[in-house]
């Protein structure tokens, strides 16, 4: 058969189309499956800007990166993937700026974040920071990638500070150009005001520069200022357009009062009228001049109202309230003139007799107003007693009188029962009590309550403690703690307990102890030492029956003998006494010697304190167990509720001779390390200076911040942070 090399061709042809369509399909194939490897390998390794096309087996990537290195990173990677022949890299690196700013403005219900951030990871991060700070706010994202940010951590620190700040503005921005920060705006109440001020001055994050604080209070209307004079005391009170208007308004009371007990109630606000402070100073000058009276400024409205000694002092109020009050502003007066003068008395004498059920005021009082303020003082500082005032009004009182009555009232409150009697300057105070503490403290707080306006003599007789009929005792055998017999309170029991775990770490507690209550304060004092001392034995046993504690048992060596012994000879408050049964323990050898088991972990032993400093720290420990230290939310700003504990560690902590107090602040792990360890040092800093206004020697004290590297428990609950977050007060031999 004869071949036709036509029909060959036309055969051919359809074969031909075949095979370039199933190339083109597989080649597409490829390049999807190139494509999808590559992507999956970049946005694992973080290049999330990377992107790519593929023709054939040759890739393609673009992009912007953030860093210098990261186009090199990902070519790297592109070219690494099995199948790829070649990759043409087209990625660009983002805009570096020498002059790194950033900014949060807050107008109406809008909030506008601009300027440069470091990635698109950290946009993410602010913006949802901004978004829980303004809730139910619309959140303008005008922020551009670049690189040149100073100090990453501390930047962001910084950022975060401002959006917090601005969040208690109605009105304002935050700016920060590199790590200075500028804050301005209107707050929306004079809270908020406060607490942004002292955030500027406090709280500024590490390595961050406030460069200018703008920050207004909010606009008050009426704007109202008060002064009130009465029995020795001026009181401050209203709206002062500045800090710098309130140091003139105190500036001015103290020119004008130079003897009175000044109490500073103003706020800074915005929306005084032009010569208020001018106007301040007038009013405060005015009512010196009266007995007692209260100034009030009303928007541009002076008013005086108060008692003058006779006619001539009542007009001169009048007329030189009018010549010196500013421009504009209008003057009234309610000013009247007091009776005929009181008959003078000498000496001068005011009694105050308290027991149980009533106080009863005799003597005199040198106004009518003093008079009431004395039996308020005693309202206050006996609740729920019956006030007997048979005071007369007197002339002859000396300066200083009312503060000598009120400062002998709050100590003679503390006994529960005394007796007061001021004669002209000779101040004496008498009470008893079976707290021998207060005892010794409560001569010097009385003294430093009436200052330097009455010699004060206080005798306080300290009453014997009866000895509780209980018999308790703690057995110590090497691995295991058994307590057991009486105790005076439930307190008593969960405080042994618990001393138990802590003074044997790792050892079994056994508690068999039963409580007979017993009114007693001394008892469970006593039973802590007998248990600290069981703590240093290798085995034994502490007894406490009545007033006598027994100690036996093995101590480790001849000089922990002696110390113990020691202890036990002067360590114990009056009353008790101890009886020592503590021998050396035998050492006996073992052969051949055991394999070394595991070390323990390591026990941090206190240095050996004196019977002394003991007394002294467990008095310590009992006071600020008993009580509560607290401040206010972030600062370290004391609470009014911290301030009784406080007074009575001031007054153990002038008791105790020839030692060192240290004192320690910690707090949980909610925040940065360093602001953490910045608030912990000005918290304990903060303890030190309250108790030197109570009088303690300041060389006595030293503070010192641990921030959250030593918390008690972990930090996985609220209430085991609130355990961390604490003030420990530590006694050092001098």
């Amino acid at each position: 058969m004869k071949c036709n090399p036509i029909r060959w061709l036309w055969g051919l042809l359809p074969l031909a189309l075949l095979s370039w369509g199933a190339v083109q399909v597989m080649h597409g194939d490829i390049e999807a499956d190139l494509k999808a490897r590559v992507d999956e390998q970049l946005k694992g390794s973080g290049f999330k800007w990377v992107r790519t096309g593929f023709s054939g087996r040759d890739g393609l990537i673009t992009g912007t990166a953030t860093d210098e290195a990261d186009p090199g990173r990902a070519y790297d990677i592109s070219r690494s993937i099995w199948g790829v022949r070649t990759v043409d890299n087209k990625a660009g690196i983002i805009e570096k700026i020498e002059n790194y700013e950033w900014s949060v403005a807050r107008t109406g219900n809008a909030v506008k974040l601009a300027g440069y951030v470091p990635s698109d990871g950290i946009r993410a991060e602010i913006l949802k920071i901004a978004k829980a700070q303004y809730p139910n706010v619309e959140i303008v994202d005008e922020m551009r990638l670049a690189r040149g940010v100073p100090s990453p951590d501390a930047w962001l620190n910084a950022v975060n500070f401002g959006l917090k700040q601005v969040a208690a503005l109605k009105t304002g921005d935050a700016r920060l150009s590199g790590l200075s920060l500028t804050v301005s705006g209107t707050t929306n109440d004079l809270k908020a005001y406060s607490n942004v001020k002292a955030a500027l001055a406090n709280d500024l994050p590490k390595g961050v520069k406030l460069v200018d604080d703008r920050v207004l209070a909010p606009v008050v209307k009426p704007f109202l200022w008060t002064a009130i004079h009465n029995g020795g005391k001026l009181t401050l009170t209203g709206f002062v357009p500045g800090e710098r208007a309130r140091a003139d308004a105190l500036a001015a009371a103290k020119a004008a009062f130079p003897r009175a007990n000044i109490v500073d109630r103003m706020e800074v606000a915005e929306g005084a009228a032009t010569g208020h402070i001018a106007a301040v100073d007038t009013a405060l000058k005015q009512l010196a001049l009266l007995d007692e009276g209260t100034a009030d400024i009303r928007d541009q409205t002076l008013t005086i109202e108060g008692l003058a000694a006779d006619a001539r002092i009542a007009d001169a109020v009048r007329q030189g309230s009018g010549k010196l009050a500013p421009s504009g502003f209008r003057f009234s007066d309610k000013i009247k003139v007091s009776a005929a003068a009181p008959k003078p008395i000498n000496p001068f004498t005011t009694t105050v007799i308290a027991d149980a059920t009533t106080l009863i005021l005799s003597g005199y009082a040198p106004t009518e107003a003093a008079r009431e303020q004395v039996a308020q003082a005693a309202r206050t500082r006996f609740p729920g007693r019956r006030i007997d005032n048979r005071l007369d009004i007197a002339a002859g009182a000396s300066e200083g009188w009312l503060r000598c009555i009120e400062g002998a009232l709050t100590g003679v409150a503390r006994l529960g029962a005394g007796k007061i009697a001021l004669s002209d300057r000779r101040l004496d105070v008498s009470g008893a009590t079976d707290d021998e503490d207060l005892a010794g403290a409560l001569p010097a707080e009385i003294k430093s309550a009436t200052r330097a306006d009455c010699d004060a003599n206080v005798t306080i007789d300290v009453l014997a403690e009866a000895i509780p009929e209980l018999v308790w005792r703690a057995l110590y055998n090497g691995t295991e703690v058994v307590l057991e017999g009486d105790v005076s309170s439930a307190a008593a029991k969960n405080l042994l307990a618990a001393d138990a775990h802590r003074l044997f770490p790792g050892k079994s507690v056994v508690d068999h102890m039963r409580i007979v209550e017993t009114r007693t304060r001394k008892w469970s004092a006593v039973a802590e030492y007998g248990l600290a001392t069981l703590a240093d034995l290798q085995k034994g046993e502490a007894q406490l029956n009545r007033q006598l504690l027994t100690v036996s048992g093995q101590a480790a060596n001849a000089a922990l003998q002696s110390r113990l012994q020691e202890r036990l000879a002067r360590g114990l408050p009056k009353g008790y006494s101890g009886r020592n049964q503590i021998v050396v323990a035998v050492a006996t050898a073992v052969t051949p010697p055991p394999a070394p088991a595991p070390a323990p972990p390591a026990r941090v032993v206190a240095p050996q304190l004196s019977p002394v400093a003991t007394a002294c720290q467990n008095a310590l420990q009992s006071t600020a167990r008993e009580g509560m230290i607290r401040f206010e939310r972030a600062s370290a700003t004391l609470t009014r509720e911290s301030f009784a504990t406080l007074n009575k560690l001031a007054s153990v902590v002038k008791t105790c001779a020839d030692i060192n107090v240290e004192i320690e602040g910690h707090t949980d792990s909610e925040g940065t390390p360093e602001r953490n360890q910045l608030l912990s040092d000005r918290r304990a800093h903060a303890i030190v200076e309250y108790l030197q206004r109570g009088g303690v020697d300041q060389n006595k004290l030293t503070a010192i911040g641990y921030g959250e590297t030593r918390p008690l428990v972990p930090n996985d609950t609220p209430e085991n942070r609130a355990k961390n977050r604490r003030i420990e007060f530590t006694v050092k031999a001098k």
